[in-house]
């Protein structure tokens, strides 16, 4: 059996060698390949300085996409290109810990039933300490429980690669685009082992910031998403249906408050006050205002 790591990189080539490194020292005895897919366009010079910070490695193949494509089209091209019978993804700010394939691939070795498995990982902040909360580790059941608590980042998969191309692969949305995938998945029956296990490093970082590009980006895959879940309404009792839309708002909240633009942060205020009007309940408020501390 084969794997393939799929490393999707755009304008972060200081960040990408270590990555790469991080796959490439897997404590395992199954072969892999790390594809590196370069979404910055084709001859533009941040295409070539991630060209030139690869680590020379007969198990990396490097694939430039034409032009700026995102993060979906990344991915699926290189799934496309992928010659593995498992799939993983990695982002290029971001490292696998030594026995990430080996574990989850393991698994599926002796869980024919899986299409594949969801790993926890350890988020790292920017002053380098770890960071301990309940949104590291996966939550998924099925698509009604995931829809209405569940919790993935792509990183976190191992899928076969059979089951991702039967699945179509990522939906071109702008952001929440690892959600809106396992949303699909789950509802065309596809099944998911999960692990307690942490095996791969999310680094946070303090430039990271929300700017208008960004703010409006969230508003745009809210809205597309919302838009997709009306066909499922009648599935959801009134008062789920009351959560998922309070969800959307507080995305679009929290959103606003990390916001650059000082109009942004001050109109998440009206946003904030709807939601206090929503919710009652003690519990609700409390992670509405944990979510905004970092």
């Amino acid at each position: 059996m084969k794997a393939s790591i799929i490393i999707t990189t755009f304008r972060r080539p200081a960040f990408l060698e270590k990555a790469i490194l991080s796959c490439l020292h897997q404590h395992t005895d199954f072969s892999f390949e790390v594809i590196v897919v370069d979404d910055n366009g084709k001859h533009t010079e941040w295409q070539q300085q991630t060209e030139a910070a690869l680590p020379t490695d007969a198990r990396i193949k490097y694939l430039a996409l034409e032009k700026n494509s995102g993060a979906c089209v990344a991915r699926n091209e290189g799934a496309a290109f992928a010659s593995g019978d498992y799939l993983f993804f990695l982002d290029d700010d971001d490292a696998f810990l030594p026995n990430k394939l080996d574990v989850q691939i393991r698994f599926l070795e002796t869980h024919a039933d899986y299409d594949g498995c969801l790993a926890a990982f350890k988020r790292i902040g920017s002053d380098g300490k770890e960071i301990i909360a309940d949104s590291n580790y996966p939550v998924v059941g099925d698509f009604k429980n995931f829809v209405l608590r569940g919790n993935f980042f792509t990183p976190m998969i191992c899928i076969r690669k059979t089951s991702f191309t039967k699945s179509g692969g990522f939906i071109d949305i702008p952001r929440f685009q690892d959600r809106f995938y396992m949303m699909h998945l789950l509802r065309a029956g596809f099944r998911f082992g999960v692990l307690r296990d942490q095996l791969h490093l999310m680094y946070e970082h303090s430039e990271d910031r929300i700017t208008s590009r960004s703010l409006e980006k969230t508003q745009i895959s809210v809205s597309l998403i919302d838009r997709w879940m009306r066909q499922f309404r009648n599935e959801f009792s009134s008062e789920e249906w009351m959560q998922l839309q309070y969800n959307s708002l507080r995305t679009m909240a929290v959103t606003k408050y990390n916001a650059t633009s000082r109009s942004e942060r001050i109109s998440a205020s009206a946003s904030f006050l709807r939601l206090f009007s929503m919710k009652k309940k003690g519990s609700d408020i409390f992670l509405m205002f944990k979510s905004l501390i970092k």
